[in-house]
C-alpha cells in the first residue's frame, strides 16, 4: 500500500516497500472471464438456475466488495487501542460501517513487518497489538477478528508483507534490536529498511512455512500480498546483491532478470504452499498500478503471474483520477492480468479531501466515475477500497458514492481457477417460526435467498446453518465454499408464513 507519509492527518511512520521470493513452480490452470453487465451497478450477469424441485429462478449478480484493514502503525486498526475491550469495540464499529455499505470481503493485515497478530513460532507478536513488540495480548486477536468478520457474513483474507523486518523513522535513526526468533543470516539492511534477503532460498522457505502455519491454525479465506517486493531504495542507494547474483544467478542474462526470477519464485512457491495446505483458499496480490514500475523497480512481472496461473486474483492499486492515469492503467491490467486470474480494482479513498491539492479530489464524484468505468470494462469482478479508516471518516461524502453503487447486499463471485466445483446442496431445510435452518455442508458458508416475482433476491451470507429472517415468504439457501466462493445448486424452496396466536 502507499506510504504512511501520504496521510497528512495521521502521526504514523513511513511504510517502506518490500519484496518477496520463492521457489519456481509452474502450476497451470485454466479459467475464462465472463462478459459482465453494469446495467444494475453490479458487474456479473444474472443467471437462471434450477433447484432440486426443478423450480427455475433468475439468480442475482455477484461482485467482490472488499476493504483493506491496515495495521502497520495502527492505521486502520487498532489505532492505539491497546486493551482488549477497546480493540474489540473499534473493530465492531468498523464492521458496522462496512455492513451498512454492503461490503462482503476484508483484507486484514496480520503480518506488517516480520511480526504477527497471532502467536507465531517464527516471529514475535506485533508491537501494534499491545504497544510493545513481543508482548502477547490477553486474547487470541486473529481468531476473534476472523470470527467477528465471518459473523457479519464477510470473507476474511490474511494480508501479509513477506520481507519487511523493520524500518527507520529517520535517516539517522537505528533499527530495533532483531528479535531472537529471526535468523540474522537471512536479514539484509538498507538505509531506511531492513528486510529478509529476497535472493536467499532459506528466506523463501521460511515465508512459505509461515504461511502454511497460518493456514493450519486459522480459518482464513485467503492469503493476500500487497506491492512490497524488491525494496524501494532512497535516491543514490544500490541494491548490493551482486554476491547473490554470482551465487544463484547462473543462466540469467542480467541482474534485473535474476531479481524478477526471485520474485517469480516467491509467487509460484507461495501458490503451491497455499494450495497444498488449503486448496480452496484464494491467493491474491495487489501490485502497484504503474505496471512499468512493477516490472523495472519492484521486479514484479504481473502479466507472467497471470499467464502461469500463479495467483487467483490481481488487484492493481489504481490510485489516480480518471483525469490522469486511472483509465489507461485499467485498460492495461484488464488486457494483461486476466489470463487465468480474476481482476479487482483498488481505489484510493484517502486521496479524497476537502483541502486536496487537486480539485478533482475535493468532491467524491470521480470515485463514482472510477467505479462505473471499471464495471463497464467487462473483465472486472469487483472493488477493493483503501482503506477502512476513510470509510469511518467519510471525507467529502465518499460513503454516499459507495452506497449509491453498492445498493444492496451481494455474494462475491467464484475466485478460483478452472471449472467451478460446486459443493453439495444443503439438505434438510426447515423452519421454526421465523428461523430458517438446514444441514451443514463441510467447509462452506451459506447464501440465503428470498424468491421475489420469480427471481432470487440475495438476503445475506451466514457462517452458521440457520438464520432468523425478518419477512415471511419463500426462501432457499445455497452452500458456498469458504475461500473461492464456489456456490452449490439451490436447496429446496420453503415458505415462512406468519404464525398467528
Amino acid at each position: 500500500m502507499l506510504k504512511e507519509t501520504d496521510y497528512p492527518q495521521m502521526k504514523y511512520t513511513s511504510i517502506i516497500r518490500h519484496f518477496l521470493l520463492g521457489a519456481t513452480i509452474v502450476l497451470a490452470a485454466s479459467c475464462g472471464t465472463t462478459k459482465k453487465s453494469v446495467k444494475e451497478n453490479i458487474p456479473q450477469k444474472e443467471t437462471t438456475r434450477k433447484d432440486t424441485t426443478e423450480e427455475a429462478y433468475v439468480m442475482p449478480q455477484k461482485e467482490v466488495r472488499a476493504v483493506w484493514v491496515a495495521t502497520i502503525g495502527g492505521i486502520d486498526w487498532p489505532r492505539e487501542h491497546f486493551t482488549e475491550a477497546s480493540q474489540k469495540a473499534w473493530y465492531e464499529q468498523m464492521l458496522d460501517t462496512l455492513q451498512k455499505l454492503n461490503i462482503n470481503t476484508v483484507f486484514f493485515q496480520v503480518r506488517p513487518k516480520a511480526d504477527a497478530f497471532y502467536d507465531s513460532p517464527y516471529e514475535p507478536w506485533s508491537q501494534y497489538v499491545t504497544g510493545y513488540r513481543g508482548k502477547a495480548p490477553s486474547y487470541d486477536v486473529l481468531r476473534w477478528v476472523i470470527d467477528e468478520t465471518h459473523r457479519r457474513g464477510m470473507s476474511f483474507h490474511a494480508w501479509i508483507n513477506p520481507y519487511r523486518v523493520d524500518q527507520k523513522q529517520r535517516p539517522n535513526g537505528r533499527f530495533s534490536q532483531l528479535d531472537p526468533k529471526i535468523p540474522k543470516s537471512l536479514v539484509k539492511d538498507y538505509r531506511m529498511v531492513r528486510v529478509y534477503n529476497p535472493a536467499m532460498p532459506e528466506t523463501r522457505q521460511r515465508v512459505c512455512n509461515i504461511v502454511a502455519d497460518l493456514l493450519r491454525k486459522y480459518d482464513v479465506d485467503g492469503i493476500h500480498l500487497d506491492d512490497y517486493f524488491y525494496p524501494a531504495l532512497v535516491k543514490g542507494e544500490k541494491m548490493r546483491d551482486e554476491a547473490e547474483y554470482r551465487r544463484y544467478g547462473k543462466g540469467f542474462a542480467s541482474i534485473s532478470d535474476f531479481r524478477r526470477a526471485m520474485v517469480d519464485s516467491l509467487i509460484s512457491s507461495m501458490h503451491d504452499t497455499i494450495k497444498a495446505v488449503r486448496p480452496n483458499a484464494v491467493f491474491s496480490i495487489s501490485p502497484q498500478g504503474n505496471y512499468e514500475n512493477n516490472y523495472n523497480t519492484m521486479y514484479a512481472d504481473i502479466a507472467l503471474w497471470s499467464k502461469r496461473g500463479w495467483c487467483d486474483v490481481i488487484i492493481p492499486q489504481l490510485y489516480w483520477s480518471t483525469e490522469r492515469w486511472f483509465l489507461p492503467r485499467l485498460k492495461w491490467f484488464s488486457e494483461n492480468a486476466t489470463a487465468k486470474t480474476k481482476l479487482l480494482i483498488g481505489y484510493a479513498l484517502y486521496r479524497f479531501d476537502a483541502n486536496a491539492k487537486s480539485s478533482v479530489y475535493r468532491t467524491a464524484d470521480d470515485l463514482g466515475v472510477q467505479i462505473d468505468s471499471a464495471r463497464a470494462n467487462g473483465r472486472v469482478s469487483g472493488a477493493a477500497l483503501y482503506s477502512a479508516y476513510w470509510l469511518m471518516k467519510n471525507p467529502v461524502g465518499i460513503n454516499r458514492i459507495i452506497a449509491s453503487r453498492f445498493t444492496s447486499p451481494t455474494l462475491a463471485p467464484y475466485l478460483g481457477q478452472g471449472t467451478e466445483e460446486k459443493p453439495a446442496t444443503p439438505q434438510g431445510i426447515h423452519t421454526d417460526g421465523m428461523t430458517l435452518s438446514w444441514e451443514s455442508v463441510n467447509d462452506c458458508y451459506y447464501a440465503v435467498y428470498k424468491v421475489v416475482d420469480g427471481k432470487a433476491a440475495f438476503i445475506q451470507a451466514v457462517y452458521d446453518n440457520k438464520i432468523n429472517v425478518k419477512e415471511t415468504g419463500s426462501y432457499f439457501v445455497a452452500a458456498v465454499t469458504k475461500g473461492n466462493n464456489a456456490e452449490s445448486l439451490p436447496s429446496k424452496t420453503i415458505d415462512i408464513v406468519q404464525v398467528t396466536k
